[in-house]
């Protein structure tokens, strides 16, 4: 185990305790094996019950054989090369999804509205601007309002700055002076790639496409930044994020079954993807 650890750098595992998984994003193709073992040793005293591989199209044989299912493709994850989104549950109930009706009557919908991602101008008295550290405190708030429960810890103005710290662009759109509807790119420069997240309305502005508006926006920067891989993660059960995915032009490329811990407890994401350059295998 001692070369295993050696052999991950800092974040290529992450132990993720609020979410009870543990998660594997780079990894030798040699040591699939032992990374297995390991990954159930830190899942037994952490509490975790799902592991979860960015693995490599060739690895997939290997990780299937140990138990793992593919639940479904991040394209471009690796600076345009795909990845395969891999998971082994370790109790049954983990491995069950809630309401998968419910699930799929939200993808048929959200893909009989797909788009290619048009402009849509903001309604009149609303604006748009990048957010920075001075709105961290009022972008905690909206989180907190939206979401009851989030798998991280966005309703903390610290958490939130961090974030920016770290990368992650934030966009919001203003009324009469207050944030309304936020959305970030959490930007991985190490993997060429960025996740369409943290998209919260609030509730009294609902309806009015503001979400679009941000994904624009959001995504010409990325462009501009040399990120040309973008990929969202939205909750399967409910329409709003799926309805918004597929009108922006991004594919669905599959369901990963109570993923994390979300408004009301574990729920299945959808993947959703959209490549700004080609990728592949």
């Amino acid at each position: 185990m001692v070369n295993v650890e050696i052999m991950l750098a800092s974040g290529d595992l992450v132990v993720d305790q609020q979410n009870r998984r543990v998660k594997l994003h780079v990894y030798d193709p040699n040591q699939v094996v032992v990374l297995d073992q390991w990954m159930r040793k830190l899942a037994q005293e952490s509490g975790a019950t799902k592991l979860i591989v960015y693995g490599k199209k060739a690895d997939v044989e290997k990780w299937t054989a140990l138990g793992y299912a593919l639940e479904g493709v991040i394209e471009g994850f690796f600076h345009g090369e795909n990845a395969q989104m891999l998971s082994s549950f370790l109790t049954k109930e983990r491995a069950t999804s809630v309401a998968p009706d419910l699930a799929e009557e939200v993808l048929a919908l959200s893909l009989g509205k797909q788009g290619n991602g048009e402009e849509k101008a903001l309604p009149a008295g609303y604006s748009m601007r990048e957010a920075g550290e001075a709105d961290a405190e009022e972008l905690a708030k909206l989180y907190a309002l939206v979401f009851a429960t989030y798998p991280t810890p966005m309703d903390d103005p610290v958490y939130v700055r961090k974030t920016m710290e770290e990368g992650t662009r934030y966009m919001v759109v203003e009324y009469e002076g207050k944030i309304a509807c936020a959305a970030s790119a959490e930007v991985n420069e190490r993997m060429g790639s960025a996740e369409m997240t943290d998209c919260a309305t609030h509730p009294d502005h609902g309806g009015k496409g503001l979400l679009q508006a941000l994904f624009v926006a959001l995504e010409r920067k990325m462009e501009e930044s040399g990120i040309y891989y973008l990929y969202s993660l939205t909750r399967a059960q409910s329409p709003g994020m799926n309805v918004t995915a597929a009108k922006m032009g991004y594919t669905y490329r599959g369901r990963l079954i109570n993923n994390c811990t979300i408004f009301s407890g574990y729920e299945d994401m959808n993947i959703w993807v959209k490549p700004l350059r080609p990728s592949w295998e």
